[in-house]
């Protein structure tokens, strides 16, 4: 199987994104993340006429009771799914397809892969889950067969249940948990971009591709979350300096001064803004596209799950 060239993918990731197809991927993407956004103020512009900001005291219980406004929240946990699914499809199709949307400024596409994008999502989250949870799962099932585990419901001292998970077995077995949820995140990830790149949603799949690959994915995968870590917080930070210059200017500069310093401010911040965005959005996709790019090997056949 080919090696992941953990530098040059990250290379390719982000002048992907920050470079070449920049522009693209905000002609694409900003339809969408208009409207999830929209769909995610709903639920907050309700709560705050109905209980105020911040809520009252003592009105959590109502709150979480509210039944208007966890339909909402459902809502727009549905709504934004399906957002990120059309925003993410059209992300790898760019770069596995070389499907750029020519002349497409407000983008919405809802096909079969969309829909196999959410199911690779709940699919990847239980799995991940299922991983993570085996070794203390598997830890307390022994306990329990090998006289280890106390009844729980006759015990009275909150120390003896402490006790427990101060085992030197739970320290393994959550060290176990990590490295098996790391697997399972690694091995499995590139089930997103095989939907795109060949028509399926297969874990075996993406199994296979990632055989032998396990610590370069996870420095691939660090490397990709620092740089973009690093990339926001330079926007982030220009955009603070930005607004608390457009402030200072109007309160301290007068009419004149502050609608000069607006105009001279508004720009970068408003670069940043979108570069923010763009990077923010697309960036872990790109990676799991090219990702799949560098192990791919088209001319092997598919082989059996590992």
């Amino acid at each position: 199987m080919n090696k992941l060239p953990v530098f040059k993918t990250v290379g390719q990731t982000f002048g992907f994104v920050v470079e070449r197809r920049f522009f693209s991927l905000l002609r694409l993407i900003w339809l969408p993340t208009l409207l999830s956004l929209a769909i995610a103020m709903i639920p907050l512009v309700y709560q705050f006429e109905k209980y105020g900001f911040p809520p009252a005291p003592g009105r959590a219980d109502d709150i979480s009771n509210d039944a208007i406004l966890n339909g909402l929240n459902i809502v727009n946990f549905f709504v934004s799914t399906l957002l990120s699914a059309i925003i993410a499809v059209s992300v790898h199709r760019m770069i596995l397809l070389d499907d750029v949307q020519k002349g497409v400024y407000f983008y919405w596409r809802l096909t079969r892969e969309e829909w196999l994008y959410i199911a690779a999502w709940i699919g990847y989250f239980i799995v991940v889950a299922v991983a993570f949870a085996l070794p203390i799962v598997g830890h307390f099932y022994w306990l329990g067969h090998s006289g280890g585990l106390p009844n729980l419901t006759t015990m009275r001292d909150p120390k003896e249940v402490a006790v427990l998970f101060q085992s030197p077995g739970l320290i393994i077995a959550g060290f176990l948990s990590v490295l098996f949820g790391l697997v399972a995140l690694s091995r499995f990830g590139l089930v997103f971009p095989l939907i795109v790149a060949e028509g399926r949603l297969s874990f075996a799949r993406s199994w296979v591709l990632t055989r032998g690959n396990f610590w370069r994915l996870i420095g691939f995968w660090i490397s990709v979350v620092v740089l973009t870590y690093v990339l926001i917080f330079v926007m982030i930070a220009i955009l603070g300096v930005a607004a608390a210059g457009m402030y200072g200017g109007l309160l301290l500069g007068g009419k004149t001064v502050g609608a000069l310093g607006i105009l001279v401010l508004a720009v970068p911040a408003a670069v940043s803004l979108i570069i923010y965005l763009v990077v923010g959005i697309t960036i872990f996709i790109a990676a799991m596209s090219f990702t799949y790019k560098a192990l791919a090997d088209p001319v092997a056949p598919t082989e059996a799950f590992e």
